[in-house]
């Protein structure tokens, strides 16, 4: 089986022989594969460059089919990380180089500057104070979400309402598609769409926004892992982290739920009426569209034959934990509207 850029005797030679094409020659000194992602593949580089610089990289590119456990687009994620770097509000690694043929090491893959530090998931479990992270956490959730869609190469909707019909559509077409019947996802869908909250203009959405995906380096944080980011409802990275944190703690919300949601407000410019417990609710529900559309692609995959790994097994179980959440989200929603409403 062709293990692309996972065959770490095969992967040192292919890359010089890529650099000494396209950029220069260099040694690569060690090459390991990184642990902690499940999309992508990524492995550090440490490189001797012929004028004896040394340099460590991060390639980053797709695992080989059958172990894929989410599907997403190598160049639209080139073209956006490129558009951030003249993006100062958002820290982000360098994007540096693009192997756009995928015959050299079986997917397309982009080097990226190597950062020192850890995840800020892993600075809260070791104890990071919860209360001094709301503000720095909140601040990097609205710069992303002031990102205007002229800024970015990513398609835009036509509007809010349209972006919301695409949404909740794809529910619809998880249900449609999928090998099983799921009478419980078009409930969710029919929901979704009978509940909309107060529309907001349209702007950046990175799609994973959670702790695993800052790095907390000497200089200050840094945000990675674009591959799902969009134009859309900034709300979505809110709720998305909500999803997260619930499964995954600490858990900020839980932590100062009217600091957080307060010092969002005030870095955004949104109104209560548009950022509040309940329109949080909203978005846990909804954002979680792309994550819970690949993981019931994934399973059919394998469940055909033509995806298999602890990988796309382990991540199905995801699944009846979103469900559960999903449950619970829309009793106390439906709860608090309906006090509201009466």
């Amino acid at each position: 089986m062709e293990q692309g850029m996972l065959d770490t005797a095969a992967m040192p030679a292919k890359l010089e022989q890529w650099l000494a094409a396209h950029v220069a020659p260099a040694t690569v000194q060690s090459y390991s594969i990184m642990t902690g992602g499940f999309s992508r593949v990524m492995a550090k580089v440490d490189l001797r460059w012929a004028s004896g610089e040394n340099e460590t990289l991060v390639l980053r590119g797709d695992p080989p089919p059958e172990l894929a456990t989410l599907d997403s687009d190598r160049d639209a994620e080139w073209a956006l990380l490129s558009a951030l770097a003249g993006v100062d509000e958002i820290p982000t690694p360098e994007a540096k180089w693009y192997i756009d043929d995928e015959s050299l090491f079986g997917t397309k893959a982009i080097l990226i500057d190597f950062v020192e530090g850890g995840s800020l998931q892993a600075a809260m479990d070791a104890g990071l104070d919860l209360g001094n992270t709301i503000d720095p956490f909140t601040s990097m959730l609205a710069a992303v979400g002031s990102v205007e869609p002229h800024r970015v190469p990513l398609p835009a909707p036509n509007s809010w309402d349209a972006h919301m019909d695409d949404l909740i559509g794809r529910w619809k077409a998880v249900a449609d598609r999928n090998g099983e019947s799921l009478p419980f996802v078009r409930y969710i869908a029919s929901w979704l769409d009978r509940r909309r909250p107060e529309p907001v203009p349209l702007r950046l959405v990175h799609g994973d926004f959670q702790q695993g995906n800052i790095v907390d380096t000497p200089t200050g944080w840094q945000v990675v892992d674009w591959e799902f980011a969009r134009i859309g409802d900034p709300r979505e990275d809110l709720g998305y982290y909500a999803a997260y944190a619930a499964a995954v703690p600490p858990n900020l919300l839980d932590h100062d739920m009217d600091g957080f949601l307060n010092a969002y407000r005030a870095k955004t410019g949104l109104t209560e009426a548009q950022v509040n417990p309940v329109t949080l609710g909203y978005f846990t529900v909804l954002s979680t569209i792309g994550t819970l559309d690949s993981l019931y692609s994934g399973l059919d995959a394998m469940a055909r034959g033509e995806r298999h790994g602890i990988g796309v097994a382990y991540n199905s179980q995801l699944i009846a934990v979103g469900n559960d959440q999903f449950v619970d989200a829309i009793d106390g929603l439906e709860a608090a509207l309906a006090a509201a409403e009466g």
